[in-house]
């Protein structure tokens, strides 16, 4: 019988509010149209490096047994992945609009499953 496990620690994402400015709203401050004409610009309200968002453990378990039968070796496995079901969030919504969904999660971890395997040797 065998057993493994591994643990992994990622630190959380690096955040950011963008929030989209007009040319109608930039050009008296810059006291000119913006370059290219481009008719709007985006802007990171949060300093870069300064906010990040939850971090991520995870741990996984896998048990597995090697069967012997004459000739035929069979390995029999059962694996847990996210043990702890734990649930961080992995993506936000980083558009920034006053009232809006800033910093919704658009993803988290995948719920805790588990998998069966066997593989047959002969």
């Amino acid at each position: 019988m065998s057993v493994s496990s591994t643990f992994r620690s990622d630190q959380g994402e690096q955040l950011a509010a963008n929030r989209t400015y007009s040319t109608v709203v930039i050009a008296p401050s810059l006291g000119r149209p913006l370059s290219g004409s481009a008719a709007n610009a985006t802007v990171n309200l949060v300093e870069p490096g300064t906010m990040y968002g939850d971090r991520l453990n995870v741990v996984d378990v896998r048990f597995a047994k090697v069967l012997r039968f004459g000739r035929t070796r069979t390995n029999v496995g059962f694996d847990i992945y996210n043990i702890f079901n734990a649930n961080p969030v992995i993506t936000n919504n980083f558009n920034f609009v006053p009232g809006g969904e800033w910093l919704r999660p658009t993803s988290i971890l995948a719920a805790r499953f588990a998998r069966f395997s066997a593989t047959l040797d002969f």
